[in-house]
């Protein structure tokens, strides 16, 4: 047998077709006369495995890779939105390059996060493994990107994409967050080690999902989400149903310093989950007389917010306005950004707010040190009082609030785009697709 090492194929005019192992499968594909399949066929005998590079059969076109983008979250949140903006980045900017497809266990949630007007096909599929197997053999993607909003989420997408032959299985991990179950913490385990690729939004993520799934150092890789710059809020047309309790925007140059005209609005903006923090800011509200909070989100802790408001006596200054897909024009009608999370993997809302301009005071965990960095104000987790004080500084400083709030657009800018974005999935994309893929059953050690 001759030898020959294997060519690159992003440098190939032919595309790689990858022959399964067996002597019976390489001869068949020797037979068809291609001058590479003939060297091969010359040796002493076909090993098993080998791999042929053969050029298109005639009349028929190369296709572009096929990449199927899944969530199985019903609800819009960071993770979401972040799926979206890649999907619509990739279409709209290397659509020539790839394909995408975008699905979901929601048709409105798919709809939603995809939005209207883009080339991005969408699917849905109930959460179940016979339900993920026939999506995958109806879409017949050339790579699957789970969205993971927890370790151990997606297990039935996950077990399908891993079982179809050929497929490459990408996992993002979005909340860095361990199980104390034994049988998922197994589950999440196995799954992890047979991916062909593994990313985290953040740094700090990717060393939890390494040290809590024992991984090995080094097997997560780091991805930033990305936002799209915001749009002006004088060219969108406002929905009154989005602002109900919220103040009229005032333009950031004519603000009075302090809020002396006005009270000081503070703005949230995450899901309605304990694990976002809302209640702490509520409860620091309470010590910023004439500060009013506004949370925009959705989620399961509206009416317990509600019942913490009355209790702390401050019903009368929190709106809950719900979910808006005009987050940044929203953002204009804040003073302060304040983002009190008990964890973060990364922080979109908080990366929203940046590039508006804000000054933001957030919680010093997960990612949010890797977000803020020196352009806000840092806080211990679960604090009110600390939380109340860093927010009541912000208000009586205004060149403060002006120098943060400049830094935060900048920063947020030049390390948070969804070019950088698009781009790394992109070579993560051919890397993966051009390399052979990970073993499905038997896996190697992982490194210490």
């Amino acid at each position: 047998m001759i030898g020959y090492p294997r060519p690159d194929p992003a440098k190939l005019r032919v595309p790689v077709r990858e022959v399964p192992s067996g002597q019976r499968a390489a001869a068949r594909f020797c037979r068809r006369g291609s001058a590479l399949a003939r060297v091969e066929r010359c040796g002493a005998g076909i090993r098993r495995g080998v791999t042929l590079i053969l050029p298109p059969a005639r009349g028929t076109r190369q296709r572009r890779p096929r990449i199927l983008l899944y969530t199985a979250v019903a609800a819009t949140g960071g993770a979401e939105v972040a799926l979206g903006t890649l999907a619509r980045a990739v279409d709209d900017r290397h659509g020539e390059r790839y394909e995408v497809h975008v699905a979901g266990v929601s048709r409105p949630m798919v709809e939603t996060i995809v939005g209207p007007a883009t080339g991005v096909a969408t699917h849905v599929a109930a959460d179940g493994v016979r339900a993920c197997a026939r999506l995958l053999r109806r879409v017949r993607p050339d790579l699957l990107q789970v969205n993971l909003e927890v370790p151990w989420g997606a297990k039935h997408m996950l077990a399908a994409g891993l079982a179809r032959p050929g497929l490459r299985v990408v996992a993002v991990q979005h909340m860095a967050i361990r199980t104390t179950k034994l049988l998922p913490w197994l589950r999440t385990r196995a799954m992890a080690l047979r991916l062909d690729a593994h990313v985290a939004v953040s740094a700090d993520a990717a060393r939890r999902v390494e040290d809590f799934y024992a991984l090995g150092r080094g097997s997560v890789l780091v991805i930033h989400n990305g936002v799209p710059a915001a749009a002006s809020a004088a060219g969108l047309a406002r929905d009154p149903r989005d602002f109900a309790g919220v103040p009229a925007a005032v333009p950031a140059g004519s603000r009075p310093a302090g809020g002396a005209a006005r009270g000081l609005v503070i703005g949230c903006v995450g899901r309605l989950d304990r694990v976002k923090g809302h209640d702490v800011a509520i409860r620091a509200l309470a010590k910023l007389p004439g500060a009013r909070l506004v949370i925009v989100g959705s989620g399961g802790e509206r009416q317990a917010l509600r019942d913490l408001a009355a209790e702390v006596g401050v019903a009368d200054r929190v709106s809950l306005p719900g979910w808006s897909e005009r987050v940044p024009e929203m953002l204009t009608g804040f003073d302060l950004f304040c983002y009190p999370s008990r964890y973060e993997g990364l922080g979109l809302a908080l990366i929203e707010a940046m590039l508006a301009g804000l000054p933001c005071v957030a919680s010093r965990v997960g990612g949010v040190p890797e977000v803020l960095g020196e352009c806000g104000l840092l806080v211990p987790p679960e604090d009110p009082d600390a939380l109340a004080d860093a927010l009541a500084r912000l208000a009586t400083d205004p060149a403060l609030r002006a120098r943060l709030g400049t830094d935060a657009a900048r920063r947020a800018g030049t390390a948070f785009g969804v070019d950088r974005m698009a781009s790394a999935y992109q070579e993560l994309w051919a890397r993966v697709l051009a390399s052979g893929r990970s073993p499905r059953l038997r896996v190697p050690a992982p490194k210490p």
